[in-house]
């Protein structure tokens, strides 16, 4: 089902691409950032994973002003503690990857007037994966904006929130990543 949604919004910004930017080509750009994970509880237990510093990287190729098809992946290394009544345990620090592609919509209130800065929204269908663990399919819902220091460069930041079925169906798991990185258009 998210193989076909995605590719039906991935097919729909093709065909929206203007057919002068078409002729063009599209804008690639590579972004690798740092950001801080919320992860929280985990359904069906006491367990919990601790906030953590997530390092990432982003590739994107605009079809058009307004479009971009993305791809995703960062990693973090949170400690999963046990806590029951009055005592705490530590199961250590485990790697958790998350992954995504989809696509970006770009918005720019007012037409780009001075001091506007560009809102932009990501969707995109991938995965949570934990080291020793579970591999869950996630949905990855977006919101960034960027300084653009020159037509190359820009200093992007932004929250995503993977939502996944963690361990396949015990319940869905909201993890939060705040982050900031450095965009290098092409």
């Amino acid at each position: 089902m998210w193989k076909l949604i995605f590719l039906s919004v991935a097919l729909a910004s093709v065909l929206g691409a203007k057919a002068s930017e078409a002729q063009m080509g599209g804008r690639l750009s590579v972004e690798p950032y740092i950001g801080y994970n919320f992860f929280g509880g985990l359904p069906e237990s006491d367990s919990k994973i601790e906030p953590d510093i997530a390092y990432g990287g982003r590739v994107a190729y605009q079809l058009a002003p307004q479009w971009a098809l993305f791809g995703n992946f960062q990693r973090s290394t949170p400690e999963f503690v046990l806590e029951t009544t009055g005592v705490t345990a530590s199961f250590g620090e485990r790697n958790v990857d998350h992954w995504s592609a989809g696509v970006e919509f770009s918005y720019v209130p007012r037409g780009g007037a001075e001091g506007m800065l560009p809102i932009l929204l990501e969707v995109g269908a991938g995965q949570a994966r934990y080291e020793g663990g579970t591999s869950d399919t996630a949905v990855n819902l977006g919101l960034a904006s960027s300084i653009q220091f020159t037509p190359q460069i820009a200093i992007r930041y932004g929250v995503n929130d993977y939502i996944s079925n963690y361990n396949g169906g015990d319940g869905i798991v909201n993890q939060v990543t705040a982050r900031v990185g450095a965009e290098i258009s092409f």
